[in-house]
């Protein structure tokens, strides 16, 4: 009987797996934001505002003139384009996210329509769906989650689609560009050479009018180790810490997530543990631990533990049956 009504309405199952959690997250977003005036992009968001209204402007090429500028022209434009609109853009980050997380774990391989609606919307009630609006940085909960897709398509061989997605989560941040790592999933080494190119270019593509315009300072931005970083542990605190040192923080960042994706290349976990490993070697070569750069592993392990859900699911269903 159960499968029977699974197969009959197995469509509904899904919609709702996707529509429940992003419709808690709008609504979380939105009491929040508006009935309990629980606003708070921080003054990070704020800062973006101002130069997504710059960017929209006709002085667009000065969008980048601030070296605190570190975030890409996608995020800038938008927070600039909803500059006046503060709820939708909490709305907006929250159930993008809640269908971030729903999506990372379907190309993870659940496929399980409760278990998607529950990943969903337990990334709702801890908090994950706010924390985008909320500090200003939606890339931290959102970006991870995205390469868990890139590596996905990379995997079944659609190069293209993975390169671009991993091209566009550099135009929100410029981190973003580290998911390269997951190209390590195609079947052929080309595809992995193809998908490195476009994310190359579509990422070029996006920043090179700034570049261009003459007045792009974001890497002459230099940072200051500070506590509670692991840097601060191992040099003193209020040492620089300039991009020559972010590409060596980039390149062993890539490292650990291309040997991760080797090693478990046969695993049902690798999709997720590659994009954590990413993570995991960014953060502990980071001058910075800023309170919501801990979103993107929180995000990572939702997708895990759904993953080792649906796998006991499945091992229970084949147990019931041997038995039957």
């Amino acid at each position: 009987m159960r499968r029977h009504l699974a197969g009959q309405f197995g469509w509904l199952f899904q919609a709702l797996a996707w529509a429940t959690p992003a419709a808690a997250a709008a609504a979380i977003a939105y009491l929040q934001s508006y009935r309990f005036n629980d606003f708070n992009y921080g003054s990070d968001g704020i800062f973006f505002v101002r130069y997504g209204q710059v960017l929209l402007s006709s002085h667009w090429d000065r969008a980048f003139s601030n070296p605190a500028i570190q975030v890409g022209p996608l995020q800038l434009a938008f927070f600039g384009s909803l500059a006046d609109e503060e709820i939708t853009i909490a709305i907006v980050l929250g159930v993008v996210t809640a269908l971030l997380v729903v999506a990372a774990a379907r190309a993870a391989g659940v496929r399980n329509a409760g278990l998607l609606a529950g990943v969903g919307l337990l990334a709702v009630v801890m908090g994950l769906t706010r924390m985008a609006d909320r500090s200003g940085h939606p890339a931290d909960v959102m970006l991870p989650l995205i390469w868990v897709i890139a590596a996905d398509q990379a995997r079944r061989g659609h190069k293209w689609r993975a390169g671009l997605l991993i091209g566009l989560c550099a135009g929100v941040e410029t981190w973003g560009i580290l998911g390269v790592a997951v190209f390590a999933f195609a079947p052929r080494l080309r595809d992995a050479a193809v998908s490195t190119l476009v994310a190359a270019a579509t990422a070029l593509a996006l920043f090179l009018p700034f570049v261009l315009g003459g007045h792009f300072e974001m890497l002459s931005l230099v940072w200051k180790v500070d506590q509670p970083s692991l840097m601060s542990m191992i040099v003193p605190v209020g040492t620089h810490f300039g991009w020559a040192l972010r590409v060596v923080q980039a390149a062993v960042a890539i490292g650990a997530g291309v040997a991760v994706a080797r090693a478990l290349r046969h695993s049902p976990h690798a999709i997720w543990a590659a994009p954590l490993a990413i993570v995991a070697a960014r953060l502990l070569l980071d001058p910075l631990l800023n309170w919501y750069y801990l979103a993107a592993p929180k995000a990572l392990l939702l997708v895990a533990v759904t993953v080792g859900a649906a796998h006991w699911t499945r091992l229970r269903s084949t147990r019931r049956e041997s038995f039957a």
